[in-house]
Parts: C-alpha cells; sequence; structure tokens
C-alpha cells in the first residue's frame, strides 16, 4: 500500500481492536502464528496486514472491517431500536452543532452509540 495515512489509519484502528480485546502485541501475534515485529510494523503504519493475515485476525476476534475501514460490524442480534435510537442521537446532535458529517462519519458514530447504550442498558 502505497498511501501513508491509510497504512497510519489501518495501524491505529489495529492497535484499538488489540487493545479492545485486552491483547498484547506478543499475544495477539501468537495467536495467528505471526511475528511480534509485524504488529510493531503494523501499528507505526510502517506496513499493512496481508489478506491472510486479516483472515487469521478476524478469527482472533478482531474487527476486520473496522480495522480496513473504520466501521464496526454489525453485530449479529442487532437490536435495531437501540441503533435506531443511536442514530437519531447523533442526527440530532449533528444538526444542533451545525456539523458537516458524512453519512460513514455519522453510522461510525451511531455505532460507537449503540455500544454505549449497550453498557448502559446492561447496567440498568
Amino acid at each position: 500500500m502505497r498511501n501513508p495515512e491509510v497504512r497510519q489509519q489501518i495501524g491505529q484502528r489495529l492497535l484499538e481492536e488489540r487493545v479492545r480485546l485486552g491483547l498484547t502485541q506478543q499475544a495477539l501475534a501468537d495467536t495467528i502464528g505471526a511475528p511480534r515485529v509485524s504488529f510493531v510494523k503494523y501499528e507505526a503504519g510502517q506496513s499493512s496486514p496481508a489478506a491472510e493475515t486479516l483472515v487469521a485476525l478476524e478469527g482472533a476476534g478482531v474487527d476486520v472491517r473496522y480495522v480496513l475501514t473504520g466501521l464496526r460490524q454489525a453485530p449479529s442480534g442487532v437490536d435495531r431500536d437501540r441503533f435506531r435510537r443511536a442514530f437519531h442521537e447523533v442526527e440530532r446532535q449533528v444538526k444542533a452543532n451545525r456539523e458537516k458529517l458524512s453519512t460513514d462519519e455519522r453510522l461510525s458514530l451511531a455505532w460507537r452509540l449503540y455500544d454505549a447504550f449497550s453498557t448502559v442498558d446492561q447496567v440498568a
């Protein structure tokens, strides 16, 4: 991949996923049978994982769609009402703050709110 900005974004999101899973670089590398140095390079934006690596990462619980695009996978059993509530809240905030966000940015924010609502609903 020749775009360093895209490599940086992929690396940052891979780091976020690794942290979300509570794994060290070494633990994730061991899980998929890759050298730790690969993760150092991925997360630093120096290189990007190959297709075979992405398949292994997905098997380890990494949201590969998020790593590549910044958009979360829809979990199975998505609570449509909760997601609708999250999306409407994003729309309300965008209008109130007169922000210009792309559809992808709005959806990404809605998924984050969905996750937050899920946590709140579980505690309640």
